[in-house]
């Protein structure tokens, strides 16, 4: 999935840049500015996902910076809705502003396989999260159950927390539903509140399984 998102986000960028350039020479400045702003959404996106330069300084401090104060943004249910606007709203402006047989079908194309991207992300958000769900709807069942599971499990470290080697190996225990290690990141995105996401404490698994509501990963 990272590489179809790295795809969607690299495509609002040419996109919007082409779109911007367009309008400035047009003098519709305010469009521009908007295309800009497209253009540095994606350009966030692009960031978490791309397969480039993942060793280069800026990108590890931009992905920090995005899960401090985007947080939203790692979640897949949360790139699936950012898409899904972006899409919308590039393909609504370049259709409503560019000129030219070409142009007008990239705004198509590229409205709709962004659109679609989101879409699709949601789809998988809902069932990853639907069996997500179920492992906490067991381990709500007994009160003791929680605090024994991670006990059996939580060897690393278990004053900081649950790793994500033990976490995917806690929950088909739990409840016979498996994850896969790209899975386990995304849970542990949406589920630890620590800056890493590397660990889910006891504290934060307690909330999760007690809360009341189902956490879309």
């Amino acid at each position: 999935m990272n590489l179809i998102w790295f795809a969607a986000a690299c495509s609002v960028m040419i996109g919007s840049s082409i779109s911007f350039v367009s309008e400035l020479f047009s003098l519709e400045w305010v469009d521009a500015l908007e295309m800009g702003y497209l253009f540095i959404f994606g350009l966030l996106l692009a960031v978490l996902d791309t397969p480039l330069f993942n060793q280069v300084a800026i990108v590890s401090e931009l992905r920090a910076g995005i899960g401090k104060y985007i947080a939203v943004l790692q979640r897949v249910t949360g790139k699936g809705a950012a898409y899904i606007f972006l899409g919308c709203a590039l393909w609504s402006s370049m259709f409503a502003n560019v000129e030219g047989g070409f142009l007008l079908f990239l705004a198509v194309l590229i409205g709709l396989f962004v659109v679609f991207i989101g879409v699709f992300s949601m789809a998988i958000a809902i069932l990853k999260s639907r069996n997500l769900n179920l492992v906490r709807l067991e381990l709500r069942k007994e009160d003791t159950s929680l605090r024994q599971m991670y006990d059996m499990h939580a060897k690393m470290n278990p004053q900081q927390g649950i790793t994500q080697e033990e976490f995917k190996k806690m929950t088909p225990y739990a409840r016979g539903v498996s994850f896969e290690q790209s899975d386990i990141k995304l849970i542990f995105n949406a589920l630890s509140s620590t800056p890493r996401r590397d660990v889910i404490s006891l504290d934060d698994l307690t909330a999760w399984v007690n809360g009341n509501m189902m956490v879309f990963i």
